[in-house]
């Protein structure tokens, strides 16, 4: 064999070495995981490698995936309330990927560019699910409930109702925030005219207070007057009533008196009733001034006989 031969061997070997080596060797940063695959053997590796150098099976290839938490944008989409009524919405998530998830993700979804498909359904799947819970009223005064209630629904797409990924996306969900919501123009007309009506409701329920508040300082005013008129013509009448029982009184103690006299005459004088008639008749003639008498004919007005 000549040396030029053996040169020509030595060149080809060492490049079959160079060829072989530099395609061994491959690189993960540090920002993700990578699974070893042998594209001859098609064999995947059993655990993920981390950021660095490593050395495999000539012309393998790594599946990487981040190893970072990783931000899902889902802006402007729609869900549909409880009550049928369409919202629009935007919603941002972060998930990150749990490195013994890494080799059983990579066998059901193949690479990452096609997981990452699936969690972000997984992401809008969970939202339009807390929609469908909540009616279109709970957004205007709930928004923090709702957005926990998609953030737990949340974990539950992505993570499986066991928490282990397998039942979900095998992907760990971080957390949620609900930066826009957007009620139906019609419901937001509706909602501003129910607080007008609220607000004319409350004015007129202002008003009857105020009115009847008024009416009964009026009645109580009436009542007053009432009962002063009232206590007014209860004193008067027992005053009236007084006088009377006053005045009742002197007549009948006059009479009293009178009667004694009259008879204490007659009883003096021993005259009849007509007697003391005929008495009582002359000293009323003769007490009286200017008397004046018309009797017709024929008549007696003197008791005289009966003296």
């Amino acid at each position: 064999m000549s040396v030029h031969l053996i040169a020509i061997l030595g060149c080809v070997l060492l490049v079959t070495v160079v060829v072989l080596l530099s395609s061994s060797l491959k690189k993960v940063a540090s920002t993700e995981f990578g699974v070893q695959y042998d594209v001859f053997s098609k064999r995947l590796a059993d655990t993920p490698k981390r950021g660095g150098l490593h050395l495999g099976p000539p012309f393998f290839r790594f599946i990487k995936v981040p190893s970072t938490f990783i931000t899902i944008n889902i802006p402007d989409a729609t869900c549909v309330s409880k009550d049928g009524l369409r919202i629009v919405f935007a919603v941002t998530f972060q998930y990150q990927i749990p490195e013994d998830w890494v080799v059983p993700a990579v066998k059901k979804y193949r690479n990452y560019e096609k997981w990452e498909k699936v969690v972000h359904a997984a992401g809008n799947s969970a939202v339009q699910h807390t929609c469908s819970e909540f009616n279109i009223s709970n957004f205007q005064n709930q928004r923090g409930v709702i957005q926990n209630r998609m953030e737990e629904n949340l974990h539950l797409k992505l993570e499986g109702k066991d928490g282990d990924g397998h039942s979900g996306v095998y992907t760990r969900a971080v957390s949620l925030q609900l930066r826009e919501l957007t009620l139906p123009v019609d419901y937001n007309t509706a909602v501003i005219e129910r607080q007008e009506a609220a607000e004319l409701v409350a004015l007129a329920k202002n008003q009857r207070s105020q009115e009847t508040t008024k009416a009964n300082t009026n009645l109580l005013s009436a009542r007053e007057e009432a009962n002063k008129i009232t206590d007014k013509a209860v004193n008067d009448a027992s005053i009236v009533l007084a006088k009377a029982k006053l005045k009742a009184e002197e007549i009948l103690f006059s009479f009293e008196k009178d009667a004694k006299i009259i008879r204490s005459v007659k009883d003096a004088l021993s005259l009849t009733n007509e007697g003391v008639l005929a008495y009582l008749a002359n000293n009323l003639m003769g007490e009286a001034k200017n008397l004046k008498v018309s009797v017709g004919e024929p008549a007696s007005f003197s008791w005289s006989d009966e003296l």
